[in-house]
């Protein structure tokens, strides 16, 4: 049986990136990528080899291991090919300066990988040296492309621009698949991703990886039940999420901002942005430095409330007769809105803490007067402990809630509830991630520090660290992770304990640590 392309080919292309050097870059493999594609990744080698420190002498051994470890799964022809491309990438046909694009597209249905080609005969040579390994079937030529078939489900098709890697998974789709690559190699850049304004945009963005995705993919049957949340006229089609992820010292960071040339949509967004507003982080010194996780929103919630009233589903839920109720509650919160987990134990419910900014307690006096219109259950109730002070009550679960100098609270912990509104020390005002909360609209931090030192958190580690040693590493190299968003972008932020090395070679030498080398 033939070993895998995919296996051949990763360990190959990494072998390469990490030894070449710059070369001139022209778009024009990226016609192969037609104009309606909903998922497109771009993946830039050179930067990723270079953060992940290659040049050092610790990697350029460990290099020399794996080229000797691929020596005993080749024939000496392809080991010499190999160790020939290692000293002049140049001879491996490809350009590994250029991205390498994975993509999706209703009108070429099938995983496809585009790369740059700068030589086609080297390229060939290489394949044809390298069949014997990867495939029974010599190159043949197509319509306009050569191509060579592996395992009956993956063609690997090129020109002399461009090199497709097409997987079309059944037999029955191999006349089609290649029907469709003489198709896409056909395209111009006016008929291709190029003209595409996503696209463009894509490629100003930094980030050694980038990407491109649309709801209306990604969600599927699922996606017209979205639509009910959007402007009229308009769907998930309307869409596309725009996406950059770089390797920092210290950190890896991943930028996402949505795109849409759809001028309704693109008001929608602006007012949903008018919805909210920068946390002002005053709840902070109610919760303690160890909390696990946190949630932060600035809202407006009187201009929220208005755009959900031009939503049809919205609405049709609420008739006239209780949107009044339905006003005042959403209208009643202004600015901060804080959750934080505080505690996750084994046998008991982990302990939640909320505090939120109001104009006053009318939304919860009013919830506990029509508390017999809520449909509680038998065993629920709602009871009311002091002015503007209640607590939900069922078998197993007691919420303490209420107002208090324009703070709303709620908590499933009693000590907690005990100590609303004293100030604890140490706060989370005095974590390392505090500063990142400043001036963003919406925040979300998970404190991995905190996660590990949980006692069940170690009780899963030590009955899992041998098959787990690796991910258990790695999890302990992590400060914090933060999600956050500031109105036009959302940012994903892995914050690493060791801030002053690059977090893609810290990965690299906690995967050469396990492996060996």
């Amino acid at each position: 049986m033939k070993k895998s392309l995919f296996l051949h080919l990763s360990v190959w292309a990494m072998l390469v990136a990490f030894a070449c050097s710059c070369s001139h870059e022209t778009a024009d493999y990226t016609n192969a990528i037609p104009a309606d594609a909903t998922e497109l990744v771009s993946i830039h080698l050179k930067p990723i080899a270079e953060k992940a420190g290659i040049n050092d002498k610790e990697n350029k051994e460990a290099l020399a291991k794996l080229t000797d470890a691929m020596k005993s799964g080749m024939n000496a022809a392809t080991y010499q090919q190999v160790e020939a491309v290692m000293k002049n990438p140049a001879k491996s046909g490809i350009d590994i300066n250029a991205p390498i694009y994975l993509f999706s597209a209703p009108t070429f249905d099938y995983q496809t990988v585009v790369a740059k080609v700068n030589n086609e005969e080297d390229l060939r040579s290489f394949l044809e040296i390298a069949q014997k390994e990867i495939s029974d079937t010599p190159i043949t030529e197509g319509d306009g492309y050569s191509f060579i078939q592996i395992n009956k489900q993956t063609l690997l098709a090129f020109n002399a621009s461009t090199l497709l890697i097409v997987d079309y998974k059944r037999a029955a789709q191999l006349e089609k698949a290649k029907e469709g690559i003489t198709a896409i190699l056909k395209q111009t850049a006016e008929t291709s991703i190029n003209q595409s304004g996503a696209f463009q945009k894509l490629q100003k963005l930094s980030g050694e990886i980038k990407m491109f995705v649309s709801p209306s993919s990604t969600l599927g049957l699922y996606a017209k039940q979205f639509n009910f949340a959007l402007p009229k006229n308009s769907d998930t089609k309307d869409f596309m999420g725009l996406g950059s992820i770089s390797f920092e010292k210290g950190k890896i960071e991943m930028q996402i901002e949505n795109y849409t040339e759809n001028p309704e949509v693109k008001a929608w967004l602006d007012r949903l942005d008018k919805n909210t507003c920068p946390v002002e982080n005053n709840f902070l010194k109610y919760f303690p430095k160890s909390t696990i996780a946190l949630f932060s929103v600035g809202v407006k919630g009187e201009e929220f409330y208005n755009m959900l009233q031009e939503n049809e589903q919205f609405s049709n839920e609420f008739s006239i007769t209780r949107a009044s109720e339905v006003k005042n509650l959403f209208s009643n919160f202004q600015k901060d809105i804080t959750i934080g987990l505080i505690n996750v134990t084994m046998f008991n419910t982990p302990s939640i803490l909320a505090y939120a900014n109001v104009k006053n307690g009318d939304s919860l006096k009013a919830l506990y007067e029509k508390k017999s219109e809520l449909g509680l259950k038998r065993g629920e109730d709602i009871v009311k402990l002091n002015e503007d002070e209640y607590v939900y009550k069922s078998r197993s679960l007691h919420v303490f809630f209420g107002v208090r100098d324009k703070q709303m609270y709620a908590t499933n912990d009693e000590l907690l509830y005990k100590n609303i509104g004293k100030t604890v020390s140490p706060s989370a005002k005095e974590t390392d991630y505090v500063s990142t909360l400043k001036g963003k609209r919406a925040v979300f931090v998970i404190n991995a520090e905190e996660v590990m030192e949980l006692p069940v958190t170690k009780m899963m580690m030590e009955y899992t660290r041998n098959e787990y040693t690796p991910y258990i590493a790695l999890a302990k190299s992590v400060s914090y992770l933060e999600v956050s968003n500031d109105g036009d972008k959302t940012a994903l932020v892995l914050h690493l304990k060791e801030k002053n090395v690059n977090a893609l070679k810290l990965l690299t030498n906690l995967v050469k640590e396990f492996a060996g080398m």
